[in-house]
C-alpha cells in the first residue's frame, strides 16, 4: 500500500535503453524509508511505501520502479551530510586520485559538480580550476560561506537552466553518488552533454550494482535510489547520450563497492571494455541467499543470552531491519560515535541512539554491527571496549 498523500510516478521504461519490457526481480511491500532521524518514534504512522527492483534483459540495467517525489525524499527530514560521513575524506581522495590519472596537474576553467551536498569535493575542484559550481537541493534552504571562485545553485538538476545558470560551459563535470537518484537520467546526462565544452572531462560515481549482487549487499536498495548502474549499463548510458568512454577505476572500501567512470564529449582513443551484466535469474538467486542470511542472523540473535547492543547508527538501518524483519527492540540501543545522532531514534524502529564514552563497558554484551558500510572502522573501535561477542549481519565487508 502507497501513502496516497505523496506523490509516487512509475517508470514503465529502462531509463538508459528505452527498453519498455521490464522484469521484476525483488518485491519490496510497505519498504521503509531510510536517512531520516527523529527525536521520538511516531509507532502509528505508516512509514512503508511498496516498492519493486526491475531488471532491463536489453542492457542489463536495474531500477525501482515506484519513484517518489523528489521534494519529499529531500525535504527537511533527508539527513545526509557529506562531512558527518566517516567515508567522505578517502572516498573523496580516490575520486581525486583519478582525476589526477588522467589530467594531471590540468587546471580547468569551470568546473561543475552535481549533487555537491556540503561541498567538500567541491572546495578541492575549487583548488585546480577558475570556477566550481555545485548544484544541490540541500541549498534551498540555506545559504553557504562565500568563497572567491565557488557559486552553489540550490536547485535540483532538473530546475537548473543549464546554459543561463553555470555562467559558461564547463570543462570539468563530476558527480559522486547522484546519478542514481535522477529520475531522467539520461535527458539529464545528455542536457549535460550538450552545455560542456567540446574538450570537457566527466568524471562520475556510482554504487556498482554488479558488486552489489555479488556481496549480496541487498540492504543497498532503497527508496532515493532509483537506478542501479552495472559498468555495462553505464557505458550504454553514455553512448545513449553521446560521450565517448575513456576510462573507469574500482573503490572497494566504501558503500559497498563503487565505479568511477570517465568520459568525454569528443572522440578519444580509448576502447570501451566489454561488459558481463547480471541476469534476471542471478539478481533472484542472489537475493534469496542473502533472505536466507538474514533470516539465519535473526533466529541466531533470539537465541543469544544476555545484554545486546548495536554498533553504527546507520541511514540505511530502516532497510536492514525490513530485511531481518524487526524493529530492533531488542537491542539495549544503538552506539554512534556521531555527535549530531546521539538521544534520536529511527521514525520505525524502537531504538535509541547513545554516544559511547571513557565510561562505556561492553565486556559482558554482544555487539551487531549495524552500519554494515562501517564494518572495518567499527571493529577496530570496539577494540576499546572489547565485547563478549560480535555479530555482523552481511558476509561480505
Amino acid at each position: 500500500m502507497l501513502d496516497k498523500s505523496i506523490s509516487v510516478s512509475s517508470l514503465t521504461e529502462c531509463g538508459v535503453c528505452g527498453h519498455g519490457e521490464l522484469e521484476t526481480v525483488i518485491d519490496l511491500p510497505l519498504f521503509p524509508l531510510t536517512g531520516i532521524f527523529v527525536s521520538e518514534r511516531v509507532s502509528d504512522t505508516p512509514h512503508g511505501h511498496d516498492q519493486k527492483l526491475q531488471f532491463c534483459n536489453a542492457c542489463g540495467h536495474a531500477q525501482l520502479e515506484n519513484v517518489l517525489a523528489p521534494a519529499f525524499l529531500y525535504g527537511e527530514q533527508y539527513a545526509y551530510r557529506s562531512s558527518a560521513s566517516h567515508l567522505t575524506p578517502a572516498a573523496v581522495d580516490f575520486f581525486l586520485d583519478c582525476l589526477n590519472q588522467l589530467r594531471p596537474k590540468k587546471h580547468f576553467k569551470l568546473a561543475v559538480e552535481i549533487g555537491c551536498n556540503e561541498m567538500v569535493l567541491l572546495d578541492r575542484m575549487l583548488e585546480r580550476s577558475d570556477r566550481a559550481v555545485g548544484i544541490d537541493p540541500l541549498w534551498q534552504r540555506m545559504t553557504p560561506d562565500e568563497k572567491p571562485g565557488r557559486e552553489i545553485l540550490g536547485k535540483f538538476l532538473e530546475d537548473v537552466d543549464l546554459e543561463v545558470e553555470l555562467g559558461g560551459r564547463p570543462d570539468l563535470i563530476v558527480s559522486t553518488h547522484n546519478l542514481e537518484h535522477i529520475n531522467d537520467v539520461r535527458g539529464q546526462l545528455a542536457r549535460l552533454m550538450d552545455v560542456a565544452a567540446d574538450d570537457a572531462l566527466f568524471l562520475m560515481e556510482v554504487p556498482d550494482f554488479d558488486l552489489m549482487v555479488e556481496n549480496m549487499r541487498f540492504d543497498q536498495v532503497f527508496h532515493q535510489h532509483i537506478h542501479y548502474f552495472g559498468l555495462t549499463s553505464f557505458l550504454k548510458i553514455i553512448e545513449e547520450t553521446g560521450g565517448h568512454y575513456q576510462s573507469h577505476f574500482y573503490n572497494y572500501r566504501g558503500w559497498g563497492g563503487t565505479v568511477v567512470v570517465a568520459f568525454t564529449k569528443s572522440a578519444n582513443d580509448a576502447a570501451a571494455p566489454a561488459g558481463r551484466p547480471q541476469t534476471a535469474d542471478a539478481v533472484r538467486a542472489r537475493y534469496g541467499l542473502y533472505q536466507e542470511r538474514m533470516d539465519t542472523t535473526e533466529r541466531l540473535l533470539a537465541g543469544l543470552s544476555g545484554e545486546m547492543w548495536g554498533y553504527g547508527a546507520a541511514q540505511m538501518l530502516p532497510t536492514l531491519g525490513y530485511h531481518m524483519k524487526t524493529d530492533f527492540g531488542f537491542l539495549a540501543g544503538i552506539m554512534d560515535d556521531c555527535p549530531r545522532r546521539t538521544g534520536l531514534t529511527y521514525p520505525e524502529l524502537d531504538v535509541r541512539i547513545f554516544k559511547p564514552d571513557d565510561n562505556t563497558r561492553l565486556d559482558h554484551a554482544t555487539v551487531i554491527i549495524t552500519a554494515l558500510d562501517a564494518v572495518r572502522p567499527i571493529m577496530n573501535r570496539l577494540r576499546d571496549f572489547n565485547p563478549r561477542f560480535v555479530v555482523i549481519p552481511s558476509h561480505v565487508y
